[in-house]
């Protein structure tokens, strides 16, 4: 066989298993939320509705059902992109149509964020070196600023800009800019970068992400092949890039949950109109299609994400198909 069907065939079994651990994660996702407190019903229902009105919108909605009938005729529609109808957060529109630009402006958020820590990551990686005692110095601070979870670090940064702009532009006479004071709702790309600072300094994903980075580096550096080519006179960094490839798209699908699941805390402190704000405030109104449908796109992008990881990581590198990756 050769390598292209090889590699094929390893894009198809993934492929597969991939929709199966959707199938699975979406069943979990409808009976939890299923099962939860509350009825959307009521949230829409108007104080003396009459039962047969609410039976009526039960039966519409799908809740009349019991959940594994529920999730099937669910899964039934969703495969062609049909996620239901809006209850609470605007009846009427359809899932898709209320959550799909939130979700994209999310899905950028995150990735541009996770994005800037790999470099970020990959630049202190090279400007330190090989491990120094005396690198503590800088290191041990820094693990220690970025240990914080992603809402406290937010919290935190909200109230020293709002502090900032208070002291040295409100009180100096200068025009405040839009989107101050945090959180406050406006047009402004600034909460968006301020967000994406929160979540590159949050939960300890930059140091996280140094430390994988420079252990790879440190092996690459110390390995047989690379210490071959070096006694050859050749240049090693074209050897090492392509050798870092690997481990980086590893490292960036492997943190991607991270980001995903700070991002819906840290767009709910920032009052960000993108999927995070919108998944919890859909689940304070009961609004079950929005919840399950962002639900199962969070989970659908996680698991194309890895799927892509694993196609490039087989492109790169051969041995992963002969693995049977």
């Amino acid at each position: 066989m050769t390598r292209a069907s090889l590699l094929l065939i390893a894009a198809l079994r993934r492929t597969a298993g991939g929709l199966l651990l959707l199938v699975g994660a979406s069943f979990v996702i409808y009976i939890t939320i299923r099962s939860a407190p509350g009825d959307a019903i009521d949230a829409i229902s108007p104080m003396g509705t009459p039962p047969e009105v609410k039976a009526k919108l039960m039966a519409e909605f799908g809740l009349d059902r019991d959940p594994l009938t529920g999730y099937v005729a669910w899964l039934s529609r969703s495969a062609v992109g049909d996620f239901g109808e809006s209850l609470v957060f605007a009846p009427g529109a359809t899932v898709m149509d209320v959550g799909l630009p939130a979700f994209e402006r999310t899905l950028a958020l995150a990735g541009l964020a996770l994005a800037a820590c790999l470099v970020l990551a990959l630049l202190g990686a090279l400007l330190l070196g090989r491990p120094h005692p005396r690198q503590q110095l800088v290191t041990g601070p820094l693990y220690f600023v970025t240990a914080a979870p992603s809402f406290v670090v937010a919290v935190l940064f909200a109230q020293g800009m709002n502090w900032f702009v208070h002291t040295y532009v409100e009180q100096g006479g200068y025009e405040t800019p839009p989107w101050y004071p945090i959180p406050i709702y406006s047009e402004s790309w600034m909460p968006y970068l301020f967000a994406g600072i929160v979540l590159v300094a949050g939960d300890g994903l930059f140091t996280d992400f140094l430390n994988a980075v420079r252990a790879e580096l440190q092996g690459l550096r110390n390995a047989q092949f690379i210490a071959a080519v070096r006694a050859k006179g050749a240049r090693t960094v074209s050897h090492i890039a392509r050798n870092m490839v690997v481990p980086l798209v590893s490292g960036y699908a492997a943190r991607l949950p991270i980001v995903l699941g700070g991002v819906v805390i840290v767009e709910y402190i920032f009052t960000l109109d993108g999927a995070g704000y919108l998944l919890l405030e859909a689940a304070r109104e009961r609004d079950f299609p929005i919840v399950v449908g962002l639900s199962v796109l969070f989970t659908a992008t996680i698991i194309v994400v890895n799927l892509l990881a694993d196609i490039v990581r087989a492109l790169v590198d051969p041995r992963e198909v002969a693995r049977g990756g």
